[in-house]
């Protein structure tokens, strides 16, 4: 796949904000991107992505990543985690949460409880994205930074057919979760000097036993986002990767 062509794709991509109910919460309504190609034939038979931010972040974060995905062909749903971007409401808005928190332990609190519904945010995007595809096309899972711990209860749930984790944060009991999932192709990524994502990916990637599974460490202190927009090929090379593997 050549820059310049993805390049020319982009200006091209037909994309467009949805929004659906979380099953936890049928009130509330989660905000993300849909990417596809319905004009291209062999769109209509490619496996979906779906991106999930980090904890500083949003969507728009992953923009490039998920222009570039849909360009090569897969259905990509990049969500907006409850309380973020544009899946905000009233009591749901982690910048509210900060403004009004009165100390660091008050926002940390109220923004746990936050994202004690991501979980179930996360099989409410995969079942919008499930039904844009063929039955019979899998999904991978794209997790930044936090949220590769909230991605967990989806995966006990449902086959995600690949993983890609982006500087993962998970705690013990999460890495531990991974470990009962059957082996997927997983590629880790991660910082040298980001120490306890890069001890998560590289205790991960020794577990996995899948043959197409992969790590990269970059000599670099870039966080999630960051590191993507700093290496081009970076984002060239997931695309490929999870082409291949969703094929």
């Amino acid at each position: 796949m050549a820059l310049a062509d993805i390049e020319a794709d982009e200006k091209a991509l037909p994309s467009h904000m949805v929004k659906f109910k979380a099953d936890v919460d049928r009130r509330f309504l989660l905000a993300a991107d849909y990417l596809h190609f319905p004009q291209k034939e062999a769109a209509q038979h490619m496996g979906g992505v779906l991106i999930l931010h980090d904890c500083k972040e949003s969507r728009k974060n992953y923009q490039e990543l998920a222009q570039n995905l849909a360009n090569s062909g897969l259905h990509v749903l990049s969500l907006d985690f409850r309380g973020y971007g544009d899946s905000t409401d009233n009591g749901f808005s982690e910048q509210e949460l900060k403004k009004q928190a009165k100390d660091l332990v008050s926002y940390q609190s109220d923004l746990a409880l936050l994202t004690s519904y991501w979980p179930e945010d996360v099989i409410a995007a995969y079942h919008y994205l499930r039904k844009e595809l063929d039955k019979s096309k899998g999904i991978a899972v794209f997790a930044s930074g936090c949220s590769s711990g909230y991605t967990l209860e989806l995966a006990q749930k449902y086959h995600v057919k690949a993983w890609v984790l982006l500087n993962p944060e998970m705690s013990y009991s999460d890495k531990e979760r991974y470990k009962t999932l059957l082996d997927a192709p997983s590629y880790f990524i991660s910082s040298g000097h980001q120490l306890a994502s890069l001890s998560v990916a590289q205790e991960l990637f020794n577990w996995n036993g899948d043959k197409k599974s992969k790590i990269q460490i970059f000599k670099v202190d870039k966080n999630n986002s960051q590191l993507l927009k700093s290496n081009r090929r970076l984002v060239i090379d997931i695309v490929e990767w999870l082409k291949f593997n969703l094929s």
